[in-house]
C-alpha cells in the first residue's frame, strides 16, 4: 500500500483525509499492525485502486509453470521460478502451493516441498499437507548442478547457509539465493 500511495502522489495525511481517518491509522496500516479496521483498510485500498485477489490463480500458474518448465528441461527458468514462487509466497504470507504440482523431477519435488515448509515456518502459516508428507531426497540436491558442476568448497558454503527446514529435506539452497534467483 505504501508503494502504491507514493506512486500516486499521496502523502499519509492526504490518504487519511480521503478515507476520513487519522494519519496514525495509515501509518499502522502500512506497517502491517494488526487490529486495523477492515472497513477503513478497504476504503484505503479503493482510493489507491487496489483489490483483494485470490491466490488460487497463482497456485495454478505456478503448478503449470513448474510442470511445463521441468518437462522441457529448462532448468535455468526452473530455478528462477522457484525464487518467484518463494518470493510470492512470502509476500502473500503463506505458501501458494496448497497441492503438489504434477511433475516427475524428484530433485525439484524435494526442493519445492522444502521451500514450501520453509515459507510456512517463516510466515507462521500452516504447511500444506503435501509438503509435510514430502520425502527428503535420498541424494543431496543442489539445483544449480543441473546447469553446471559445483565445487566441494561451494557446496560447503551453500550447506552452511541453508535454512534448517530446507536442509532437513537434503536440499541445499542458501536463503539469500531464494530472494535473488
Amino acid at each position: 500500500m505504501r508503494e502504491r500511495r507514493k506512486a500516486l502522489g499521496y502523502t499519509q495525511q492526504a490518504l487519511a483525509d480521503s478515507i476520513g481517518t487519522s494519519r496514525k491509522f495509515v501509518v499502522d496500516l502500512e506497517s502491517g499492525k494488526e487490529g486495523a479496521s477492515f472497513g477503513l483498510a478497504l476504503k484505503a485500498m479503493r482510493v489507491l485502486g487496489l483489490e483483494i485477489t485470490s491466490h488460487e490463480s497463482s497456485f495454478h500458474e505456478f503448478a503449470a509453470d513448474f510442470a511445463r518448465t521441468l518437462n522441457e528441461g529448462d532448468y535455468h527458468y526452473a530455478i528462477r521460478l522457484l525464487g518467484e514462487y518463494t518470493n510470492s509466497s512470502l509476500a502473500a504470507g503463506r505458501a501458494l502451493m496448497p497441492a503438489a504440482p504434477s511433475f516427475n523431477d524428484d530433485a525439484y519435488r524435494a526442493a519445492l516441498g522444502a521451500v514450501t515448509l520453509w515459507v510456512s515456518a517463516k510466515t507462521g502459516s500452516p504447511a500444506p499437507k503435501w509438503a509435510k508428507n514430502a520425502k527428503a531426497s535420498s541424494q543431496p540436491v543442489f539445483l544449480a548442478e543441473k546447469l553446471h558442476p559445483i565445487s566441494d568448497r561451494m557446496k560447503d558454503l551453500i550447506r552452511s547457509e541453508t535454512p534448517a527446514e530446507i536442509a532437513a529435506m537434503n536440499v541445499w539452497i542458501r536463503e539469500r539465493d531464494l530472494a535473488t534467483v
